[in-house]
């Protein structure tokens, strides 16, 4: 049965346990976030197809994700600073009249239960060996210090968790959010992170020979 709901269109995917912060300063936002304060409800946040992301109506994917208000702190000028937690997927089945922030009706979406299969039980194992590989080597190109990340232990959140760490372009994020069965979506994201670690590890050993290099040149 759908059901109405708020809607916060951004150039983010936001995926179920992912902490996104945010700044709200359209009048129509700031209107929805007091409401929601008040009643606890949630909203949804959803991918911009096309149009804009501020001061107008966009046309949006149908698969979002649901969020709840984690953390808000008001500034003197009236903007809010805030953080929110994804929890569930929903899908859009229509468009509301804005009411004045944008709404719709939604269909949550039920998260399907794990059932293993050999090639999720092998994409996890895959997971947890080379993402912390291909972390480790993302971070060395910035220049900064690889940190553990500590994994969900649990196989079905395992792929959501991992997919805002992976240097992807929104609309390949949301290929991965569309994925419903837990197993399907853990061999999609493993097959991802198996591409990301061959060109990061190429793309570093090029970093690496390119500043060997240029500082031998100097000497």
């Amino acid at each position: 049965m759908a059901a109405e709901l708020p809607l916060f269109p951004l150039r983010t995917v936001l995926f179920p346990g992912m902490v996104l912060p945010l700044q709200i300063f359209e009048q129509r936002y700031r209107v929805m976030l007091r409401e929601l304060l008040e009643s606890g409800g949630e909203f949804g946040v959803i991918l911009i197809r096309s149009g804009p992301e501020v001061g107008g109506e966009a046309e949006t994917f149908e698969i979002g994700t649901t969020a709840r208000f984690d953390e808000v702190e008001e500034t003197p000028d009236g903007r809010y600073l805030v953080s929110v937690r994804g929890r569930r997927r929903f899908r859009l089945v229509e468009r509301l009249p804005p009411a004045p922030y944008p709404r719709g009706l939604v269909e949550f979406i039920a998260e399907p239960p794990y059932r293993p299969t050999p090639e999720s039980t092998a994409a996890e194992a895959r997971l947890r060996e080379g993402f912390p590989r291909y972390f480790g080597m993302a971070l060395a190109l910035t220049g900064q210090w690889s940190q553990p990340l500590k994994l969900p232990s649990d196989p079905a959140r395992l792929a959501d968790f991992l997919v805002p760490w992976l240097q992807l372009d929104e609309e390949a994020q949301q290929r991965l959010l569309e994925l419903l069965d837990p197993a399907e979506r853990l061999v999609a994201v493993a097959d991802v992170v198996g591409e990301l670690v061959a060109r990061t590890a190429r793309d570093l050993e090029e970093h690496r020979r390119t500043k060997f290099f240029g500082l031998g040149a100097d000497n």
